[in-house]
């Protein structure tokens, strides 16, 4: 846990910034990380603030009551194997040299669901199609095969954690496993439920760092995100303005949530945020059925 221990001293020496530079770099502040968490458990009421509590290790830059988002008992009935198509070998790394690789990785998070590793095509793609490959793809199969790949005894539960990474400038999220007995998952069966694509590359072994109990989980290390932020706010902009030109952006009177395809004119919202980190996320954990879908998207 060596890595782990440096990436958290490393969290806590990094100055923090206020100053917002979400548009240009998809990095966020504090403070907006505070209001995408507010919209969040606004429109997923699955997702809450922590309590302010004597358990929690708090930071004095959020508030007490806002140290991290979590939402518990999400349900996972298929290992990620089953999900998503293998492009390498994986030679699974555990802790041991998963910073590394994050780090040198190029664009990471869009990457897992496609034969090609090609960066360049992200710069190119259309928001839909980007959005559409992250979600979790349907999988075409037999009833019986279908009962036979997600038995009873094969569904976990998993409570997901995200909180602000001061290094990064951008949300960083943590998986705590169980399985169907209740009993917590091992650091290994957990990477079972993170895509072969990523495994090696995000995951990392390290304990909750905003609790001071001891709790073992397995984070996704958040050194591309802003980098995938910002080429999506980008393919926001174009689609926005594309159906703005053809009149396609009516919004529907019946939709209970607002319709953000209309709100958005400049692009995305910085209180969106976390709409689309969970977005990309699902590519990463394709398994885990978390909500991250509203209207509109």
């Amino acid at each position: 846990m060596i890595r782990s221990k440096l990436m958290s001293w490393r969290e806590y020496l990094t100055p923090v910034t206020h100053n917002s530079t979400f548009q240009s770099t998809g990095q966020i502040t504090p403070e907006e990380f505070v209001e995408a968490g507010d919209y969040l458990c606004h429109m997923f009421p699955t997702w809450e603030w922590n309590h302010q509590s004597s358990t929690v290790s708090g930071r004095e830059f959020l508030p007490a009551n806002r140290q991290f988002l979590v939402t518990r008992k999400v349900p996972c009935a298929t290992r990620a194997e089953q999900l998503t198509v293998v492009t390498d070998d994986f030679d699974q790394q555990g802790d041991e040299g998963a910073e590394h690789k994050a780090d040198s990785s190029e664009d990471w998070v869009v990457e897992g669901r496609v034969e090609s590793k090609n960066a360049e095509a992200v710069d190119h793609a259309d928001i839909d199609d980007l959005l559409l490959g992250m979600e979790l793809e349907s999988v075409d199969q037999d009833d019986d095969d279908m009962v036979m790949a997600t038995v009873p005894s094969d569904t976990r539960h998993y409570d997901l954690y995200i909180t602000y990474s001061t290094t990064y400038r951008v949300p960083k999220l943590y998986l705590v496993g169980f399985n169907s007995e209740g009993s917590p998952l091992t650091p290994q069966e957990m990477f079972q439920d993170i895509a072969p694509d990523y495994r090696a590359k995000t995951a990392t072994i390290e304990r909750l760092p905003f609790l001071h109990a001891h709790v073992t989980s397995v984070s996704i290390h958040p050194c591309k995100h802003a980098n995938v932020m910002r080429v999506l706010m980008e393919r926001v902009r174009e689609v926005k303005s594309r159906r703005r030109a053809a009149g396609n952006n009516a919004p529907h009177a019946e939709d209970e949530w607002e319709d953000l395809q209309s709100e958005l004119e400049g692009g995305l919202r910085v209180d969106q945020y976390l709409i689309v980190f969970l977005k990309f996320i699902a590519s990463v954990t394709p398994g885990i059925e978390h909500d991250y879908t509203m209207e509109g998207w």
